[in-house]
Formats: structure tokens, C-alpha cells, sequence
């Protein structure tokens, strides 16, 4: 936006006074521990929710079932379990734009309690199907509601937190999502052994996994609240204290700021919106055909062994948690997310090079581990990367959203990449991996200079006086991107 844009009634030195007036007011011990309470009871609640979902989507819990006699039980033939594996991605990447955008008008409490129930129930309906054709409805269904979940989250962080806070809050949450892989072989091991009142082992894996996500509706319902200004569990003070925050954070996020069709306009005519979104499609065949095929890829390393394929899974998704909490925390530091996605793409490419040309099965595992190190950190903070680069809530929500539809549609097409017919090395799998990782490089490259050249130019503009006009959002020559 050019000069003449600007209000000339509007004072830059009299913002910038309000601005440090409201600094001056945060005393920065209360900051402390206003967030970590904000983490104990927010984030651990998302971080529980995350789990749940992860597993009640099956990006793991369908790989576990199917080397216990889902398959069989079924009568899957050919590649229906890849289209199963496939088919909840088709209503899931659907949703999620307009989850997104409906969270601040239905409200974060009613949307994500229903959607809560909703998966829940459908998670248990899944251990009484009888044919491919019931797997393939429930599924479809199960995808439209719990799409609500994940990205609701994320928009939910950039709501209650700052730009410089994203990326290590939602390292907790995927800590939970790869809590989730390990937890999900460790119940798959223990459940999967069950065979009880006419059920098999897997069937009682849908039906515990979903009782326990059930019990998290009404927590939700009475713990989560719309904002964090009105959290029945934080003080008056800390309640100030909120308040003074989303004050500060306005070009960010906008309480008072009510849906309009320009913002997902606007959105839709920003080019960094279709990099970030095809960039997401490869980072996330690798998310994809990781989670959910895991056990099988294990399996196909020489563990012939089930309950090995199972419980080595561990060890894998520990190391993918732990790797990301590191860089997600530099990256809140550093005030950057590219380095880091960087390093992690090209740790991934590594890893299915190795699964692509060696045979030997110790060396295999290992290319296993390279591809977890890079796992969650790129597939993580390329999403918090486009929130922290889009302002105004709606189109946030709406580019965050868009991002992850076309990302999520990777785990569409996984099932019919990583087939039956390919095992047990799944080079055709791993050959489309390392292209889609190749890109992804490259993307986001690209878009990190250009995101420097964009900073150089604002601050440029900011040291020849430009005002500091957080109305206009991302289009404020005081909003910086984080590159």
C-alpha cells in the first residue's frame, strides 16, 4: 500500500506512545506466569484433543489394525485398504477452511465440543463394520468432523498468543502427536491382543481409543474458554493482563474484527498463499505415509515380527518429538522459520534415500529415524509459518486453512502410492517422497527471500516515517515477516 493510503489524521508518535504505554504496563514476571498457566490449561487440554484425534483419524490406528486381522475381518481385497486409508482425507481437507473461519462465529467452545463428539462416536461406530462399504461411509464422515480439530487449534494459538509464540506452543501439541504414534502401538500391542465378547483384538482398539476421546467433549465444553480474557481459571489481574496482550497484538489478531468476503478475497489473491500450499502437499507425504503406514514400512524392514513392527514405532516418534521441541523453540527465538524448515526437509530427503537404496534393514531403520528428525518440524511450522505471516483473523484463518486442504490431500493420494502391491520396499512410495521433498526445498527457498526482500523494503519504508497503522493488517509497513 502506497503513502496516500494512509490516514494524515492519524498521529504515528501518538500510536507509538499508547503502544509503549501498554509495554510499560506488562510487568514481565506476571508475562511468565500468565503463559505457563495459560500452557497448563490450554495447551494441555489441545495437546490431549490432538492425540485423540491423530488416533481417531487413524494416521496410526489403522496401520496398527491392519497387521491384526482388519483386513481379513473386512474382506478387503486389492488396494481397499489403501482407498480406506485414503477416503477420510476426501471430506477432511474439505472442511478445514471452513472450520477455520467459523471458529470465531460459531465460537471455539461449541465448535470444537461437537466436533469432539462427533469423531468420538465414529471412532467406536468403526468397530462394527461388517464390509468395505460401511469402513468407506463411517470414514467420510469421520473426516468432515474431526477436520474441525487440528487447524482449529493452531487459530486458536494465534488468537491467545504472539507471533513469537506460536512455534513452541504447537511443538507441544505435536509432542502429543507423536505421543500419539508411540502411545497408539504401545494400546494397538496391549488391545490387539484382546479377543473378548465375539470381538477381535482391533475392535476393541476403536472402541477403548473412543470412549477415552468421548471423555474429552465436556471437558472441553467446561475448561475451553472463547477467549483467553474470559477464562473462569486465570485471576482479574491475569484477565487484565490477557487483555493488554491481544491490545498489543491487534495487527495480528482483532477481537472486535467481524467476517467479510473481502478478507478471503484478499486471501485468495496472495501468491505466497499457493507456494505455502503446494509446498505443504509434499511436506506432508511425508507425514502421511509415515503415521500411517509405519508398522507396515517397519514390518517390510525384516521386523517380521507384529508386536516388534508395533512397539519399534516408539523409539521413531520419540525422536520426532524431541526434535521439534529443539527447533521450535530456536524458532520462536530467532524470529525465523525457514532455516529450520530447511534443515528438517533435507534431514527427510536423507532418510528416504536411504529406505530407497538400501537393503541392508539396520541401515533402513536409520534412514527411519533421518525422515523423524524433519517429521514434525516441517510439518508444523510451514502451517505455523503461513500464520505468522497473514494478519487479520480471517485471512489467517482462511490461509491456514487452505494450506492444510491442500497439504492433507497428500494423505488422499498416500493410500494409493504406498500399495499393497509395492511391499515390502515401497520404492515407488519413497521415489514420490523424495520428489515432493525436493520441491518443498525449493519453495521454500524461494519464498524465504523473497520474505527478506519484503523486510528490507518495510523497514526502509519505517526509517522514512511511514505510520504504524495496525488496522491495516498484514499490509501495515510495521508488520515484518517472519522469513
Amino acid at each position: 500500500m502506497d503513502s496516500k493510503g494512509f490516514d494524515e489524521k492519524t498521529s504515528p508518535s501518538k500510536h507509538d506512545t499508547e503502544t509503549g504505554d501498554l509495554i510499560a504496563a506488562i510487568d514481565p514476571v506476571a508475562e511468565k506466569k500468565l503463559l505457563r498457566k495459560l500452557d497448563l490449561n490450554i495447551i494441555t487440554l489441545f495437546g490431549a484433543l490432538y492425540l485423540m484425534s491423530f488416533l481417531g483419524t487413524d494416521r496410526s490406528n489403522i496401520g496398527n489394525a491392519n497387521l491384526t486381522g482388519f483386513s481379513t475381518d473386512l474382506g478387503l481385497v486389492n488396494n481397499e485398504y489403501g482407498a480406506a486409508v485414503s477416503v477420510v482425507y476426501a471430506t477432511y481437507v474439505v472442511f478445514e477452511p471452513f472450520w477455520t473461519v467459523l471458529l470465531k462465529i460459531i465460537t471455539p467452545k461449541y465448535l470444537m465440543t461437537c466436533s469432539t463428539l462427533c469423531w468420538s462416536a465414529l471412532t467406536i461406530g468403526t468397530a462394527f463394520v461388517k464390509t468395505f462399504n460401511q469402513l468407506i461411509a463411517v470414514r467420510i464422515l469421520l473426516g468432515a468432523t474431526e477436520a474441525a480439530i487440528i487447524p482449529c487449534i493452531l487459530m486458536y494459538i494465534t488468537m491467545t498468543y504472539n507471533r513469537d509464540e506460536y512455534a513452541v506452543r504447537n511443538t507441544y501439541i505435536f509432542a502429543a502427536s507423536a505421543l500419539s504414534g508411540a502411545f497408539g502401538g504401545l494400546l494397538a500391542y496391549g488391545l490387539t491382543q484382546i479377543n473378548a465378547a465375539g470381538m477381535h483384538g482391533w475392535q476393541w482398539m476403536y472402541i477403548v481409543e473412543g470412549i477415552i476421546s468421548f471423555c474429552l467433549a465436556p471437558v472441553v465444553f467446561f475448561w475451553l474458554p472463547n477467549s483467553a480474557a474470559e477464562a473462569k481459571w486465570l485471576t482479574e489481574d491475569e484477565r487484565r493482563l490477557v487483555a493488554l496482550r491481544i491490545e498489543l497484538n491487534k495487527t495480528q489478531y482483532d477481537p472486535e474484527e467481524q467476517f467479510s468476503w473481502s478478507e478471503i478475497w484478499r486471501c485468495l489473491k496472495d501468491w505466497k498463499l499457493y507456494v505455502q500450499s503446494v509446498s505443504h502437499f509434499g511436506i506432508d507425504t511425508t507425514l502421511y505415509c509415515v503415521t500411517t503406514f509405519m508398522p507396515t514400512i517397519i514390518a517390510g524392514l525384516g521386523f517380521t515380527s507384529k508386536i516388534n513392527s508395533q512397539l519399534l514405532t516408539v523409539p521413531v516418534y520419540f525422536v520426532a518429538a524431541v526434535s521439534y521441541m529443539i527447533m521450535g523453540y530456536f524458532s520462536d527465538r530467532l524470529k525465523v522459520r525457514s532455516p529450520f524448515l530447511l534443515a528438517a526437509l533435507t534431514s527427510c530427503l536423507i532418510g528416504y534415500i536411504i529406505l530407497a537404496a538400501s537393503p541392508v534393514v539396520g541401515v533402513r531403520f536409520w534412514g527411519v529415524f533421518m525422515v523423524a528428525i524433519g517429521l514434525y518440524v516441517s510439518t508444523s511450522l510451514n502451517i505455523v509459518w503461513a500464520a505468522t505471516n497473514h494478519a487479520g483473523y480471517f485471512k489467517r484463518a482462511f490461509a491456514t486453512g487452505f494450506v492444510q486442504l491442500v497439504g492433507n490431500s497428500a494423505g488422499a493420494a498416500i493410500g494409493f502410492i504406498f500399495t499393497v502391491q509395492s511391499a515390502p520396499r515401497y520404492l515407488e512410495g519413497f521415489y514420490f517422497a523424495i520428489g515432493m521433498t525436493c520441491m518443498s526445498l525449493i519453495l521454500t527457498a524461494g519464498l524465504s527471500f523473497y520474505l527478506r526482500k519484503a523486510n528490507t523494503k518495510r523497514r526502509a519504508r519505517i526509517a522514512a516515517g511511514a505510520p504504524d497503522r495496525p488496522e491495516l493488517k498484514d499490509k501495515n509497513p510495521h508488520f515484518l515477516y517472519y522469513p
